[in-house]
């Protein structure tokens, strides 16, 4: 048997834990904003915004390639000062946390409208928060194991989708691309914000198998969450059309309330409640890689406290936003941010990488 220390994240398992990373709620929302911003036929964007995540992500395996396989701590302390890297730290580990903080803010949101209105929001996220943390504390190669079970159980829901396409008409899909949009760079970068999860693959270098094979799989699972996107968005276009889209709060929920079954009633609480699934693993990789970033700062505090304490702060921050919308305000800001860490950290590892081998000549001269 392999000791736990020694164990390495399967490449498949990688590509999954990508895939749940990236979706989530943004599913039941994304359909209404890539018709509010890019009109007819909007979900086009969705593969041009994809080719530019591949980008991303090829930017990331150039530093694995470079870095021969240390960790992302390890690269930019090779090469840059401690006292330049701590605010990067603190700034990423903030920033992960804060992100982790509004998914599960966001979701008790919707479920407290949908199914428990009189319930507080801040005990349902405080729920759902111990459920993070106990996930969390299991370590990345649990969570890995853990979250094959959850994919699984979600993708199980993709098949109930198909028997909605009686309903489906290609006329409401219209023969125009992008008419009667607006404000397509914000809307381009609320898009961008429903891939983000790959940038996390960054800190698992040290995690993942000696090769190069894995770096496929961070490309697999973000094309299954590009699959899942297009059979959502072009599902919603042909149910309703781009006009209903655009004043549709969560069209996927809506939609799934079309569909009867003699034992269910509401189908769609039934389907929101199991994205509870999705939620403790999107939520739980980025505390996960915001502990990371902290333990950098201080390497002799216990990760759990560290996890324990930046999950408490969370939950404080979290009581600040008091409704859906201006959580998603916040989420249009942090998603900026977010999308300047998922190109700035790998310029960054490259940078001294290079400041490292220019090092190296001139010791080996």
């Amino acid at each position: 048997m392999i000791p736990l220390a020694q164990e390495k994240l399967h490449r498949f398992s990688i590509a999954m834990l990508i895939f749940n990373t990236q979706a989530g709620v943004v599913q039941f929302t994304l359909p209404r904003t890539i018709a509010t911003y890019f009109g007819t036929n909007g979900w086009i964007i969705l593969i041009l915004v994809y080719l530019i995540v591949a980008l991303n992500i090829m930017l990331i395996n150039a530093v694995y390639r470079l870095g021969k396989g240390k960790s992302l701590f390890d690269i930019l302390q090779g090469g840059l000062p401690r006292f330049m890297l701590i605010p990067v730290y603190l700034a990423a580990g903030s920033l992960f946390a804060l992100i982790g903080c509004l998914v599960v803010k966001q979701y008790v949101l919707i479920y407290q409208m949908i199914i428990f209105p009189s319930t507080s929001d801040l005990m349902l996220k405080i729920f759902v928060d111990i459920l993070i943390f106990l996930f969390v504390t299991k370590g990345i190669y649990n969570m890995s194991k853990a979250n094959l079970l959850m994919v699984f159980i979600l993708l199980a829901i993709v098949p109930s989708g198909f028997m909605l396409l009686g309903d489906f008409d290609l006329l409401r899909l219209s023969p125009y691309v992008f008419k009667e949009g607006r404000d397509w760079l914000k809307g381009f970068a609320s898009v961008y914000a429903a891939f983000m999860g790959y940038e996390l693959s960054i800190l698992l270098f040290p995690y993942a198998e000696n090769n190069n094979k894995w770096l496929k799989y961070v490309h697999l699972g973000n094309s299954i969450s590009l699959l899942i996107y297009l059979f959502v968005a072009l599902l919603c276009y042909g149910f309703f059309n781009y006009h209903e889209l655009k004043y549709l709060s969560f069209p996927l929920l809506d939609m799934f309330g079309y569909m009867q079954f003699p034992f269910v009633e509401r189908i769609q609480n039934f389907i929101f409640s199991l994205f509870l699934f999705s939620i403790i693993v999107t939520s739980g990789m980025y505390f996960w890689s915001s502990q990371q970033m902290y333990s950098a700062v201080l390497p002799k505090a216990p990760w759990k406290l560290l996890l324990f304490l930046i999950m408490t702060l969370a939950i404080g921050v979290s009581y600040i936003p008091k409704s859906l919308i201006i959580v998603e305000q916040w989420f249009d800001v942090l998603s900026l941010f977010e999308i300047g860490a998922a190109i700035g950290l790998p310029l960054l590892a490259l940078l001294a990488i290079l400041i490292q081998k220019g090092r190296s000549k001139r010791h080996a001269s």
